[in-house]
């Protein structure tokens, strides 16, 4: 007797991850250097070190990448209404 274990479910969302790779989507991007992913299936987060490998998304790194994206946004702002540069 063949059993097929795909229609029976036996095989786990972590297990196509192992087999075939991760498929990441790109669900947040932090600057220009740094962005936040996710797996399709086994909802695995990552993100990029500072080689631009993608590595497993702790505690620690997301909210490194918080601050990362709140100074972004700040110096963005800074640039736009406070630094303009004048015509001539």
């Amino acid at each position: 007797m063949k059993i097929n274990y795909l229609t029976q479910g036996l095989v786990k969302k972590n297990y196509i991850c192992s087999l075939f790779g991760h498929q990441y989507v790109e669900i947040k991007t932090v600057n220009a250097h740094f962005k936040e992913f996710e797996c399709k299936n086994c909802r695995m987060q990552a993100t990029n070190d500072s080689v631009g490998q993608k590595i497993k998304l702790t505690s620690e790194l997301k909210d490194i990448n918080e601050t990362l994206f709140y100074l972004y946004l700040k110096r963005q702002f800074l640039a736009k209404f406070y630094f303009e540069k004048k015509e001539q």
